[in-house]
């Protein structure tokens, strides 16, 4: 796969991954990314390493599911005022999204720059091979700079997992595959955590309402 293809997969799971919101946020932003460098880490890790990846990274979705499920059976106080959720004016056009898209295009020069000037490991800089890891990694960051929830937080911490376990693939040595895996596993792990916070912080009356 020519090199502006999997400088074109990495950045529409970026893309993804940075617009995403919701309950599910963490795992679609870690499996987005993912995915996004699946052709990447397959083409200089090997197509065995991708796929480890990839599994990695989908296990953020029923990691955040048993955790949630979980959390939802423990008992909880009803606190005073609680409702549900409304919408606010700072989640509309100009919200957390747009701020999110403006911060992606001004790090994708960023990201480009990376790739022609820094080497990793035995890849040379002047190659951008390291584009599609560089991009990923920095739409982790801006969901991290910007995150206004343990959800964003969560998610950025999510796809920076991700990146660098595709990082460590593209840095070789030996045996590079157990060390990136085990990077790559705090994806889940974080969505793990939102999951059990989300389902902590859900309003019982509205849960048994909508039931």
């Amino acid at each position: 796969m020519s090199q502006p293809a999997l400088d074109i997969v990495a950045c529409a799971g970026a893309a993804v991954a940075v617009m995403v919101d919701g309950r599910w946020a963490v795992a679609v932003a870690a499996l987005a990314a993912a995915v996004g460098l699946l052709p990447a880490a397959a083409d200089f890790g090997g197509v065995g390493e991708a796929a480890a990846l990839l599994g990695i990274a989908a296990a953020a979705s029923p990691a955040a599911w048993v955790a949630r499920a979980a959390s939802l059976r423990l008992p909880r106080p009803v606190r005073a005022g609680a409702g549900p959720a409304r919408a606010r004016s700072a989640d509309t056009l100009f919200g957390p999204r747009a701020v999110r898209a403006a911060a992606a295009l001004v790090v994708l020069p960023a990201a480009s720059w990376v790739s022609f000037n820094i080497p990793v490991g035995s890849v040379i800089a002047v190659e951008g091979r390291l584009f599609p890891v560089a991009v990923v990694f920095a739409i982790g960051a801006v969901r991290l700079l910007l995150a206004r929830t343990l959800s964003d937080l969560a998610a950025g911490v999510a796809v920076i997992a991700v990146g660098l376990g595709a990082a460590w693939l593209l840095r070789g040595g030996l045996a590079p595959l157990p060390a990136a895996v085990g990077v790559a596993c705090l994806a889940p792990a974080a969505a793990a955590i939102a999951g059990w916070v989300g389902g902590r912080r859900r309003d019982p009356r509205a849960a048994g309402a909508a039931s």
